[in-house]
């Protein structure tokens, strides 16, 4: 009777153990998927607001930009240069290492923005450069505004350095906005630079 007794009891702590073992299996894996699921929505939801605001960017904005989507104009880091998909004509200048284009926002010759594609020695895209020329100095201040609105949700908080307002806190990217208005030629530098 003892020795059943002493059986038992050793049977019942296996078993216990093994619940015990199944039951922290158990909640580990429903825990690391409830994480996973939380990270896929704060993804989209910040995704979420960065469509939002770039909705309410305005039309010049969404016109330089294109979408909310990629670091801009749907592009994302380390894709071939030679990929490019832009339905815009060629700049007449290139850059040795990439392609520009130009933007023309209305039929004159003074609303334009070049857009620059820059690539590594693997020809992978590294930085877009956009240089926008607009007719009035209230325009670039307009602008300027609206995406700086923009960009704080896409990119966080920025920090100012004189005339340039700069963004590096997200995405490997280092967004920098700048004033480079003249008497003649009013515009604004935007320039996307990947960072490790």
């Amino acid at each position: 009777m003892k020795k059943d007794f002493i059986s038992l009891t050793h049977m019942t702590a296996k078993s216990i153990v093994l619940i015990l073992t199944a039951s922290l299996v158990f909640f580990s894996c429903n825990s690391s998927q409830e994480n996973a699921k939380n990270g896929t929505s704060s993804t989209s939801e910040i995704d979420q607001m960065a469509l939002h605001a770039w909705e309410k960017s305005g039309d010049m904005v969404q016109k330089i930009t294109l979408s909310s989507k990629g670091i801009v104009r749907n592009q994302d880091w380390g894709i071939s240069i030679d990929s490019l998909q832009e339905k815009l004509e060629l700049a007449e200048n290139q850059p040795s290492n990439g392609k520009s284009y130009t933007l023309y926002f209305d039929d004159s010759d003074l609303n334009f923005t070049d857009i620059t594609y820059l690539s590594d020695k693997q020809h992978q895209l590294t930085e877009i450069d956009f240089d926008i020329f607009v007719e009035t100095k209230s325009q670039v201040d307009d602008l300027k505004e609206k995406f700086t609105s923009y960009l704080q949700v896409k990119f966080g908080d920025a920090k100012i350095e004189g005339k340039k307002i700069i963004w590096e806190k997200d995405k490997n990217t280092r967004v920098v906005l700048d004033d480079v208005s003249t008497a003649k030629d009013p515009g604004i530098k935007l320039v996307f630079l990947k960072i490790n």
